[in-house]
């Protein structure tokens, strides 16, 4: 949430300079999402701009007498909510801004010779309207057009990522494997989580737990899922595999949940991911597990820039999702391994 700057400072243009940072942040994050605010924001900033540098002239005020009309024509139909309501206030003002500058701009040339100096002062007027109702929209409520704008995209991603068919598999899903008991195999749980966050050798990226059944290696990998998700905050993703569990003994939706999860962990990473379902034309959401893995997971990651934490992600019980699949799943991640930074 954004402090409002103080009201006195909305009297004039000088209070674009502490909002025009808000506005480019808004229209950094709506430029190509197709959406009714995307016209608004970014015509408000391109105004905002316009008014601290125009002229106390005709010609000025006919150029800003456009601008505001344009605006204000804007279809915003497909708006809901508090941006709807923001949308339709900064649309009603500026009509009657425009019309404000239709009537000053039409005064006979006559009359200009008289009042040159009284229309510099309604055009400067009429500035510093504009700059309050621009800070208005900027940060009515409290609650800035920026956080706004990134809500709206928070909810066109989440429609947009429901189309993937991802499992309740996470490490704290229900019916997955209890935790170590407290004080227990601390030797093993610290080794591996220290291997992980801090590897003695960058060029070893895989920890692989294995061990006789019933040896408790699932309730080690959830205590150790644990500890990099609640402690670390390095935990991008988590899979634990259920033979007894419809949908964690198959390996149909890893790859998707997989992506899932590492767009709930990461903004960039759901950008990328948000970007391919939507512009993909091939299918991509009912290709072989194979393919959805190397489209969802590596590609996009290989697309990441270079990061400074680890991100971890933590497969459990491979020998529980069906004959041989937990080799395959481990010929993915070999086979891959060097496309991913």
């Amino acid at each position: 949430m954004a402090a409002t700057p103080p009201l006195a400072s909305a009297r004039g243009t000088q209070v674009l300079d502490s909002i025009v940072t808000v506005l480019s942040l808004a229209k950094a994050g709506v430029t190509g999402i197709g959406l009714p605010v995307e016209p608004v924001v970014n015509g408000v900033y391109e105004l905002a701009q316009k008014i601290s540098t125009m002229k106390s002239n005709k010609e000025g005020l006919a150029a800003l007498e456009k601008s505001l009309t344009n605006l204000a024509a804007i279809d915003i139909s497909g708006a809901d909510g508090d941006l709807k309501d923001r949308l339709e206030a900064i649309s009603s003002k500026f009509r009657a801004r425009a019309e404000k500058c239709k009537l000053l701009g039409g005064k006979s040339r006559i009359n200009r010779l008289f009042r040159s100096q009284k229309d510099k002062e309604e055009i400067a007027e009429i500035r510093e309207l504009i700059a309050a109702d621009i800070h208005e929209f900027t940060f009515s409520g409290n609650i800035s057009i920026e956080k706004l704008v990134r809500d709206l995209l928070l909810k066109a991603d989440k429609n947009i990522l429901e189309k993937l068919k991802s499992s309740p598999a996470r490490y704290n899903a229900a019916n997955t494997p209890e935790k170590c008991m407290d004080g227990t195999r601390v030797d093993i749980i610290n080794n591996i989580v220290s291997r992980l966050v801090d590897p003695p050798d960058p060029d070893q990226r895989v920890v692989i737990l294995s061990g006789s059944a019933g040896s408790g290696k699932s309730t080690i990998a959830k205590s150790v899922a644990s500890i990099l998700a609640e402690q670390k905050n390095v935990l991008a993703a988590s899979f634990f595999f259920a033979w007894d569990t419809a949908e964690r003994n198959h390996i149909k939706s890893l790859p998707t949940t997989l992506a899932q999860q590492l767009a709930d962990y990461d903004d960039r990473f759901c950008r990328l991911l948000v970007k391919l379902i939507t512009e993909d034309r091939t299918g991509i959401l009912d290709m072989d597990p194979h393919l959805q893995f190397q489209k969802l997971v590596v590609e996009l990651l290989a697309q990441m820039p270079p990061i400074q934490t680890p991100w971890i992600i933590c497969l459990d019980a491979l020998d529980e999702c069906g004959k041989d699949r937990g080799a395959l799943c481990l010929r993915w991640l070999s086979d891959n391994m060097g496309k991913i930074p």
